[in-house]
């Protein structure tokens, strides 16, 4: 459950992105487990689940989804949006008490990056699609999307 003011926007890393709201200091909590937000299911309820929906919803499941000891995890606030930054995270994670914390002071409008190498599984969804850190494996490249002309208003 975040416990700071975040909204959503256009990631420069990935997508969509979760952005601080307000000013944040170093070491303060921003996110902490709540079984009432965070959803944790067992591999077994989790499969049985992903197979009685659509595709596009299996899809969307798994990418807001984490696995971390052998547990699914699904954070039904903007948490679900923290995307992946190894060298440029500004958020810990805490395993200890289930706390993700500032790495530094954060400013408002700065999009909040967490290392998912520090708390998933090896064999979670979300690892496969990113190179381990220290390697030399690189992204593809986004493709980039055609800039749509707009047309003005008309007046009245």
């Amino acid at each position: 459950m975040l416990k700071i003011n975040t909204y959503l926007d256009r990631s420069k890393l990935s997508g969509v992105g979760l952005f601080a709201a307000e000013d944040i200091q170093r070491g303060q909590v921003i996110w902490e487990f709540n079984p009432a937000v965070d959803l944790v299911f067992t591999t077994e309820r989790w499969e049985s689940l992903l197979t009685g929906v659509a595709e596009p919803a299996r899809e969307a499941l798994r990418r807001y989804s984490y696995k971390s000891n052998n547990l699914l995890y699904l954070c039904t606030d903007n948490a679900q949006f923290m995307n992946h930054g190894d060298e440029t995270k500004n958020i810990g994670n805490n395993a200890t008490n289930d706390t993700m914390y500032a790495l530094l002071d954060i400013n408002a409008g700065e999009e909040l990056l967490c290392d998912y190498f520090e708390f998933s599984d090896a064999d979670d969804y979300h690892l496969s699609r990113i190179p381990p850190p220290g390697s030399v494996a690189m992204l593809r490249p986004r493709r980039r999307r055609r800039a749509v002309q707009r047309r003005p208003a008309s007046g009245m």
